[in-house]
């Protein structure tokens, strides 16, 4: 992982040094035209005029040899003599910067998207967001502040190229497809994130992504109420409405403001003082096989556990008697160093 970051920071760093030596060469050949047609003006004279200095340049630095417009004097020969070997040179280093910017360019994509694909083939548990939404960029943002691997799919050829320069894994490609989702590493995902913006697509993503892997867990949005049970019925494990969202927390911040601030305190991690986070009981942990009153939590980690999840049953504030089993999921609340002493405690194997 730490060489794929500095092979992602070198990319920008090249790429902008291929940009600086392209626009350099041009500049350097607008340079030598203006030189060109200034100094015809001042060595010939008043008979001169600007566009018969510059067409004199172009003629002589291109070598076409369509002759002279005036008669040239001795002075104008030396000066076109100087044009002519600087602008040789300056025209061959021009062309060549233009025509490698522009294949090295390509060869840069081809190879970024290979670079892309080889990640992604290495990628293992990780998450899929179909579609580049507002709505998926948002949960991306999430992703990446988590430090969460993700790939993002999306049909649109430019979203996809401008993921790829902010060194986003990204592939472009129709997410109802099963080529499209087995490329982007469906069988070895985690989860998978339908945010396309019609619910018959995103229906026909869930069919497709339960139909090769039946244990991911798929969120998906849905425009219309409606189409939610159906979103459900396709293998959706959670669906989104911004609808039913909206009025909710609308609702909810009226009647209880102080508490919807508290939670969006505790999810966002905005308040570094106090997070809420979940995670998994692990065989031969700390925790396993023992009572919440033996566990001594409190004194060990500080941490507050809100609930415990088992199979699909959630035991808010469990009571001291209770006994922690592998598998458990545990929704905890606290500071970052608490958070961290129950993971400890939860998932690390306990020494013999």
């Amino acid at each position: 992982m730490r060489g794929e970051a500095a092979c992602c920071r070198l990319v920008p760093a090249i790429r902008n040094m291929q940009n600086r030596k392209f626009i350099s060469a041009v500049l350097a050949f607008v340079l030598l035209l203006l030189t060109g047609t200034i100094g015809y003006k001042l060595v010939e004279g008043p008979e001169w005029t600007y566009l018969d200095g510059l067409y004199m340049t172009v003629i002589t630095v291109a070598t076409v040899g369509y002759g002279e417009i005036h008669p040239l004097s001795s002075k104008g020969r030396i000066f076109t003599i100087f044009i002519l070997i600087l602008g040789a040179g300056m025209m061959a280093y021009t062309v060549t910067e233009i025509a490698q910017f522009v294949v090295e360019g390509k060869l840069r994509d081809l190879w970024e998207k290979r670079r892309m694909k080889e990640i992604i083939r290495l990628l293992k548990g990780h998450y899929i967001i179909c579609g580049a939404s507002n709505t998926g960029l948002v949960v991306a943002n999430e992703l990446t502040r988590k430090q969460i691997a993700y790939v993002v799919v999306d049909s649109s050829t430019k979203v996809v190229e401008e993921l790829h320069r902010q060194d986003i894994l990204a592939m472009e490609g129709d997410a109802t497809r099963d080529e499209i989702l087995e490329e982007a590493g469906i069988e070895r995902a985690s989860g998978l994130v339908a945010a396309l913006p019609h619910d018959a697509d995103n229906v026909f993503v869930s069919l497709t992504a339960k139909g090769i892997n039946s244990d991911i867990f798929i969120v998906s949005t849905a425009s219309k109420i409606e189409s939610v049970p159906k979103l459900k019925r396709a293998g959706a494990n959670y669906v989104v409405s911004p609808t039913i969202i909206a009025g909710t927390r609308m609702a909810s911040v009226i009647i209880r403001p102080s508490v919807v601030d508290f939670l969006d305190a505790t999810m966002t991690g905005e308040d570094h003082s106090l997070q809420m986070e979940e995670l998994t009981i692990c065989s031969n942990s700390y925790l396993e096989k023992k009572a919440m009153k033996d566990a001594d939590l409190r004194r060990r980690s500080g941490a507050i556990i809100v609930s415990v999840k088992r199979s699909e049953k959630n035991t808010i504030n469990p009571e001291p008697s209770y006994v922690f089993e592998s598998g458990d999921i545990l929704v905890v609340l606290g500071d970052r160093d608490q958070i961290s002493k129950i993971c400890e405690l939860a998932t690390n194997p306990v020494k013999a």
